[in-house]
């Protein structure tokens, strides 16, 4: 894939994508471009304030709560796990686990482990574990994220 940046003097901006055949990448640089910056509003123990869905590491759910976890704290947030999970899934959100949704985009390595989980290392260094219930379809998606790059 190419990129071509063109700067102009005046008149309105567009973003033109050119494609043989809409594939997931295509589609998730159509939802960059049309989306509005994803910011969900959190609770600390400071009070409100708002953490961008990109900055998110992985959200989990405790004794029916929700927390987005990001580099910078923790935050509690308003929403069900499987709604963020929905809503967020071509920013790179993926059911990893009953009770957790990782951020495919702030994962920096994969090791393998038994019984068919796999172990997930984050940028931060901090280890999660993908169920065997969802480990299959990770690959899958890895799989075709890879195909989309040919």
């Amino acid at each position: 894939m190419r990129l071509r940046l063109e700067q102009i003097a005046d008149g309105d901006e567009e973003v033109v994508i050119r494609y043989r055949k809409m594939t997931a990448q295509v589609e998730q640089l159509a939802d960059l471009v049309t989306q509005e910056e994803a910011k969900l509003l959190g609770l600390t123990e400071k009070g409100q304030s708002y953490v961008r869905a990109d900055d998110i590491l992985y959200i989990e759910s405790v004794d029916s709560k929700t927390f987005a976890c990001t580099d910078k704290g923790i935050y509690q947030i308003a929403a069900s796990l499987g709604e963020l999970a929905e809503r967020y899934r071509k920013r790179g959100f993926f059911r990893c686990a009953k009770a957790m949704v990782v951020n495919i985009y702030k994962i920096q390595s994969f090791k393998s482990q038994a019984y068919g989980r796999i172990e997930a290392t984050l940028y931060n260094g901090e280890k999660i574990i993908i169920s065997r219930k969802y480990a299959n379809k990770l690959r899958q998606v890895l799989q075709e994220g890879m195909t989309d790059e040919d």
